[in-house]
């Protein structure tokens, strides 16, 4: 018998904080993928909600949305700064109940997604390094405490000199 992990397709993208591109990777991308990561996804205001303590409404802060994707993005305590790695996960895998761990890895860059097969723990992990390499400093610092991954994938922004 086929594992599901065997049957996972994923796909991983910096969009650049581009609105159009992830309303576009979740239609084009729905029957090829089960997972989508995205790094730098756009994160803005897209409209006001009516609230009952407010007349004008409180903002709708958030990405583009698609019936057939479940989004796990992990909010920040300090509310000024936006996520840069989400995850889309397709409506074909809710049965396997994933989870972010930030119990084991809690950064701004980095998304440690959890799921169960046949008792077995699974991890994947998505990862956004800026610039000063923030990211990566972090992972080579915590190797050890991160559990074995079926998948690491991201935008490290490591590039060769030449």
């Amino acid at each position: 018998m086929c594992s599901i992990t065997n049957t996972i397709h994923i796909y991983s993208q910096n969009v650049q904080k581009n609105y159009v591109l992830v309303d576009s990777l979740l239609e084009s991308q729905k029957d090829l993928y089960n997972i989508l990561f995205i790094q730098e996804p756009p994160w803005n205001f897209i409209q006001f909600a009516p609230f009952t303590t407010s007349p004008s409404g409180q903002e709708v802060i958030g990405t583009a949305i698609h019936p057939e994707w479940t989004q796990v993005v992990q909010f920040l305590q300090d509310s000024k700064q936006t996520p840069r790695v989400m995850c889309f996960i397709h409506s074909r895998l809710p049965r396997l109940h994933f989870a972010l761990r930030r119990d084991i890895v809690d950064h701004r860059d980095i998304q440690l997604l959890f799921f169960s097969n046949r008792g077995r723990c699974q991890f994947f992990m998505n990862v956004y390094s800026d610039d000063l390499h923030t990211a990566v400093n972090f992972l080579t610092r915590e190797a050890l405490n991160i559990p074995n991954l079926l998948y690491m994938g991201g935008d490290f922004n490591i590039r060769d000199a030449e």
